[in-house]
């Protein structure tokens, strides 16, 4: 006989395992703060790498303007432009990464909750099922108060 209640719980929840292509079950694995940390991390080091290479890009396109201007260059405001582009190009690519992994962390974290209820329904749906069907064989789990030992009840309790 098959149970409607169990069918519905199953495919809801291999839906969600099949369609999770955001990785909550991965992204489950962490803590709010350390999970924003990362991701905060992970996009301050690929700006790092960004940043710079647009910086010697720039200078190979122009490099014979360069070359020309070197001489004449103050080489302070030139250090200072660069690393405040720097700093700017930080901050702005930090907030921004702490806005969207916090956001993402948010709606993941209660598509998890909506999951682990679906598999709380279903564990509590074939625990029922076993215990029926363990009352039906005869064979009733009795737990003695000292040692937790499982008697069988079938044979009337006697030894």
């Amino acid at each position: 006989m098959v149970d409607n209640e169990k069918v519905k719980l199953m495919t809801q929840i291999s839906i969600y395992e099949k369609n999770e292509d955001l990785g909550d079950l991965v992204l489950s694995k962490y803590y709010k703060e350390d999970y924003v940390k990362y991701g905060c991390l992970k996009t301050l080091i690929a700006t790092t790498i960004c940043y710079w290479l647009c910086v010697a890009v720039y200078g190979l396109v122009n490099f014979e303007k360069v070359l020309n201007d070197i001489n004449s260059m103050d080489y302070f405001k030139v250090i200072y432009s660069l690393i405040g582009g720097y700093v700017v190009a930080m901050v702005v690519f930090y907030i921004y990464a702490f806005i969207v992994y916090n956001y993402k962390y948010s709606k993941a974290r209660k598509r998890l909750i909506k999951y682990n209820r679906l598999l709380t329904k279903l564990i509590k749906l074939y625990d029922k099922e076993e215990a029926r069907s363990q009352i039906k064989r005869g064979k009733v789990k009795v737990y003695s108060e000292i040692g937790g030992d499982m008697e069988n009840q079938s044979d009337g309790g006697s030894k």
